[in-house]
């Protein structure tokens, strides 16, 4: 076991990136019951302590032993029943963005013994519940933001270059929003196929597609390949490269209005939302009033949308051969929104969420 007793779990790779970050900060090992996971942890953070959890094989295995005998469990989603029967006090960092925090998301945290909240907006929108008098709630920023590299000209060189791209060419990257709710099926293909050749391209599927790819995902990708085999100047991210690293070479995002869109405000980034009838502004609006959002919660949420133009994509084939242009050029229309938006999510810029997160479990979980 690490000295100090720290193990930090997930099953989702999503939560990675936040625990990575503190676990640099405060050393413990990583564990997961997830293959995938943990391959995906060692190949981004070869550097930290990783465990694997078995439920078949108990505590033969090291990450069970890591568990039962862990100071301080901490994680980013809720897993009530699988943390109760650990003695350890425990911590949640959440992952994501957390776009939405309804009363009873709330309440499925409420076993922990400390929050560490990303900003203002997760703040606010528990303080709106009564039962978070009982809640130990830190306020310590956005984790992955300590990993988001400088923006340089020769940074952006090493990285496009590594991907074979052009860093003479603006760069644009689509990440869409889970299967089935996203917009990879109705806009991936047709986006290498139209988009102007003097783009870059990434695309980025979400990670429940390609992580954990169904055979539906598989023969996607498969077609996308073929494309940016013949368009050139393309590269297809099954979660190969960290979302900052992508992030940083930049110049235009088009996304679902998802928490990679929301992350890319930390740059700055022009924005494209794209709308489905899957996935769009007044899907959302439903979600939330479904959720018992507060109205006010709900309103500034769906103003991420007027963080850049919308394209809705229906039944029709869609034609990206204009609209990114155009959405850098009106990028400053934008900017004030922008601005607006990421300091009620995030707060102020900068890179020490772990320091703070190291503190608060070190304060009120060892």
């Amino acid at each position: 076991m690490a000295a100090d007793g720290v193990v930090y779990f997930s099953k989702m790779f999503q939560a990675v990136p936040h625990l990575a970050q503190v676990a640099r900060a405060l050393p413990g090992t990583f564990v997961s019951s997830r293959t995938s996971t943990l391959r995906a942890f060692q190949r981004l953070y070869p550097d930290l302590e990783v465990a694997r959890y078995s439920k078949r094989f108990g505590f033969l295995v090291r990450g069970n032993r890591l568990l039962k005998n862990a100071g301080a469990i901490v994680t980013g989603s809720p897993y009530g029943s699988f943390l109760k029967p650990y003695a350890a006090k425990k911590g949640t960092v959440f992952h994501g963005t957390y776009m939405m925090l309804s009363k009873d998301a709330m309440l499925r945290n409420s076993h922990f013994d400390l929050l560490c909240v990303i900003g203002p907006r997760m703040k606010g929108m528990l303080e709106r519940f009564p039962e978070v008098e009982r809640l130990n709630i830190v306020d310590t920023g956005f984790l992955p933001f300590c990993e988001y590299p400088e923006r340089s000209a020769q940074q952006r060189a090493a990285v496009l270059q590594r991907l074979g791209l052009d860093p003479e060419r603006q760069t644009v990257l689509y990440t869409s929003s889970r299967r089935g709710f996203g917009s990879w099926q109705r806009a991936a293909e047709q986006l290498v196929n139209t988009a102007a050749p003097h783009f870059n391209l990434i695309l980025r599927p979400h990670p429940s597609q390609s992580l954990t790819s169904r055979r539906a995902d598989r023969d996607s990708f498969k077609r996308v390949r073929a494309l940016i085999q013949a368009r050139g100047n393309a590269f297809l991210d099954l979660s190969e490269c960290a979302l900052s690293e992508v992030l940083s070479v930049s110049d235009l995002v088009v996304s679902d209005a998802n928490s990679p869109s929301e992350e890319a405000l930390f740059y700055d980034i022009p924005q494209m939302m794209i709308e489905t009838p899957e996935c769009s502004r007044d899907v959302i609006r439903q979600i939330g009033e479904r959720e018992a959002m507060h109205p006010d919660d709900l309103s500034q949420l769906l103003t991420l949308y007027d963080c850049g133009p919308n394209l809705y994509i229906g039944d029709q084939t869609p034609d990206f051969s204009t609209v990114l242009d155009r959405a850098l050029t009106d990028q400053t229309a934008y900017a004030a929104q922008r601005e607006r938006y990421f300091s009620w999510v995030f707060g102020s810029r900068d890179r020490m969420a772990n320091e703070r997160v190291a503190r608060a479990i070190q304060t009120h979980l060892l």
